[in-house]
């Protein structure tokens, strides 16, 4: 087995193995590891610049370079175009940024010579013994720059076509950079933050060092796969499981939406509960208002028809009989609801747990027969056989120890979970009550409404007087009137609210799916950010040992160092996760950390020079590397003040040939009365005048 296989499987076993994924994440984990476990294809080739030409470029009008195996010095004063020249070079290779913001963060602004309306790059190139071209121009377009590249194999013996225009993914398909740049490229400018590793100049020293996704593309190179495994997995968290802001809203209202539906609908039933009574109380308006009416019509000169005031006194007698009834029934039933909130509202219930558990235990046992007739007792009778342990059928007592070994529908719940129910119970025992209230409310009111119709009749009967009924009537008329329009206005309340109810109930049930929604994508993000923790300990290994041996080479490089800041250093230290960040830790105590050089001084060239110089020599000294084999690097004496280091900066330069010896590497530097005897013997030096 492969140590990549291997990985693959100690990571697929650590998952398996913990309780955090389902069957379906495992699946999902074990897709993320094989889609992206896997190295990108390098080419094997490689490329060896031949010359470059470069006219109107900035400070060059028109110059040609022959480059061989041996390192090539740009020399000259300053201002003389060697840096414009390195420019030209970086831009034939990867064009512009399609941004003017980036352009002039990158500095690539006003790169045509004044007076000239078009500049042109050229580089020649040996791949493998085939020769190519690569041909880019630049021009004004208006108020911006544009360019196109064309790509043209053996242009001495075909020519070239001088009207095409090739794409940038088919000069870094030659320069064998295409991989990397599908592999890390988001934006068009990511392009010179790859470029960054084998460019370093004093626009930008730390431009690759500084890169987000310079850590990842080293772990690309270096085969430090499970990288890329991580960011699949973050990627997926960001867009198959991202996490709205409406989701994320709807999981802190869904709870306030449903206590106000809850709200709104106990208010429709106050509503449709008034609504009754006011309509039971017009019905019986408008019969005692029939009734007075009948007895005014078949009213004769010997007076009032007292048989049918005598049958009106019957019939309201036995209205209010029945109403007697029904509010005798609704007692009952109110007694019986306050028993039960009694009940659940027992000091002992909330004050000791484990007395709250038996006792629900003992609520919630409902023996489906009594123990002692052994006849099946109806759920509405369950009730009075616990709490008053006599059936209901045979009424004789049974013990409590009879009830506990009866068949039981006991719920396997938490103490928590049962107190909740509890007081879910609780709340619907209050709404019953205050509905049995009102219903009570209304009985009496009706029961003195009618005891009043008796009242009356009785006098009229006593009376015999037709003058009574006139205002009787005319009363009656007026009440009949008044509860008519309150049931118009309650009616078009009860509509109001239903309207109301409907679009709370649509907007529960959105918040639901939206909460349901959050619910899910969040377990997923959470499932995955276990994931990327697991692998993240695995991918930190594999890291651990290329910074180690990234550690013994910048080491070994620091012996270059002759004099100057580096030339005492005791170890190079990375830090453990992530990031290629590391500390040079110095001989007397001092630590030079690498993120935060003092950039006054000549500090920031020396981390620019150590770092990229020990992981191009690694790459070397791998098993593949990228065809480019290009080092440049521009104007790192720029810090003329810093005396100190230059010695130590044209020591190392004068060795970087060897050091890496199957690089090209081309440096610019201006005259500064510097030694340059020891670069003579390693570079060719191209005079800039």
């Amino acid at each position: 087995m492969s140590s990549e296989d291997q990985i693959i499987q100690d990571i697929l076993r650590e998952i398996e193995n913990s309780p955090k994924f389902t069957e379906e994440d495992k699946e999902e984990c074990r897709q993320l590891l094989e889609n992206h476990y896997k190295d990108i294809s390098l080419d094997e080739g490689l490329l060896h610049l031949d010359r470059a030409s470069v006219q109107n470029f900035e400070a060059v009008d028109n110059k040609e370079i022959p480059f061989e195996d041996k390192g090539t010095v740009l020399y000259g004063e300053n201002l003389t175009g060697k840096t414009s020249f390195i420019e030209a070079l970086e831009y034939n290779l990867i064009g512009l940024p399609d941004s003017a913001q980036k352009s002039s963060e990158f500095e690539l602004t006003n790169l045509i010579s004044n007076g000239k309306s078009t500049a042109h790059t050229n580089t020649y190139w040996n791949v493998n013994g085939d020769k190519y071209k690569i041909y880019r121009t630049l021009k004004w377009e208006g108020n911006s720059l544009t360019g196109y590249p064309r790509v043209t194999k053996s242009p001495d013996e075909e020519g070239e076509e001088e009207d095409r225009r090739d794409s940038q993914a088919k000069v870094s398909d030659l320069l064998g950079i295409l991989p990397l740049e599908e592999r890390l490229s988001e934006r068009r400018w990511d392009l010179y933050r790859i470029m960054g590793l084998f460019f370093i100049t004093s626009k930008d020293w730390r431009l690759f060092m500084d890169w987000n996704k310079a850590s990842d593309m080293l772990d690309i190179l270096f085969r430090v796969n499970l990288t890329n495994v991580i960011n699949a997995s973050k990627n997926r968290m960001e867009e198959q499981y991202s996490v709205s802001e409406e989701a994320r809203q709807a999981s802190m209202y869904v709870e306030d939406r449903k206590k106000e539906l809850k709200q709104a609908r106990r208010e429709l039933d106050d509503l449709e509960n008034e609504r009754d009574r006011i309509s039971a109380t017009l019905t019986d308006k408008q019969d005692q208002l029939e009734s007075v009416r009948r007895a005014l019509r078949e009213e004769t000169e010997e007076g009032v028809d007292t048989n049918e005031l005598q049958s009106q006194k019957s019939s309201l007698e036995s209205k209010e009989a029945d109403l007697q009834r029904q509010l005798t029934d609704k007692v009952n039933e109110l007694a019986k609801v306050r028993r039960l909130i009694n009940r659940y509202e027992d000091t002992d219930l909330k004050e000791d747990m484990d007395v709250v558990g038996d006792e629900v235990r003992n609520l919630m046992s409902v023996p489906e027969k009594c123990p002692i007739c052994t006849n099946k007792v109806e759920s509405e009778d369950r009730a009075r056989l616990l709490e008053d342990h006599h059936c209901p059928l045979c009424s004789k007592e049974v013990p409590d120890k009879r009830l506990r070994v009866e068949k039981e529908y006991q719920a396997e719940e938490s103490i928590t979970a049962i107190q909740e129910k509890q007081q879910e119970r609780l709340e619907d025992l209050e709404g019953q009550k205050e509905d049995i209230q009102f219903e009570i409310e209304s009985l009496e009111e009706r029961i003195e409404a009618t005891n009043e119709q008796i009242e009356q009749l009785e006098e009229t009967l006593e009376e015999g007087g037709v003058a009574d009924l006139i205002d009787e009537r005319e009363e009656l008329d007026r009440k009949v009137r008044e509860r008519k329009e309150k049931l118009t206005t309650i009616q078009a309340e009860i509509e109001t609210k239903e309207d109301r109810i409907e679009e709370l109930e649509e907007e529960v049930e959105e918040l639901e799916m939206l909460y349901e929604e959050y619910e899910q994508n969040n377990r997923k993000r959470q499932m995955l950010s276990s994931f990327n923790t697991i692998v993240q300990r695995k991918r930190d290994e594999e890291q651990r040992r290329l910074k180690n041996k990234l550690s013994d080479v910048m080491l070994e490089l620091t012996d270059y160092f002759t004099d100057g800041t580096f030339s005492d250093v005791d170890d190079v230290v990375f830090q453990d996760k992530g990031k290629y960040t590391y500390e040079v830790h110095l001989e007397d105590g001092t630590v030079l950390d690498s993120t935060d050089p003092q950039r006054s001084t000549s500090e920031v060239v020396l981390h620019a020079l150590l770092f990229h110089t020990a992981i191009l020599k690694e790459l070397s000294l791998s098993d593949r590397n990228l065809p480019l084999r290009l080092f440049v690097i521009d104007s790192a004496f720029g810090k003329e003040q810093d005396k100190y280091n230059t010695g130590a900066i044209a020591n190392f330069l004068s060795e970087l040939s060897d050091i890496l010896s199957d690089y090209q590497v081309i440096i610019s530097m201006a005259e500064i009365g510097i030694d340059t005897s020891p670069l003579e013997e390693n570079y060719r030096f191209e005079r800039f005048d």
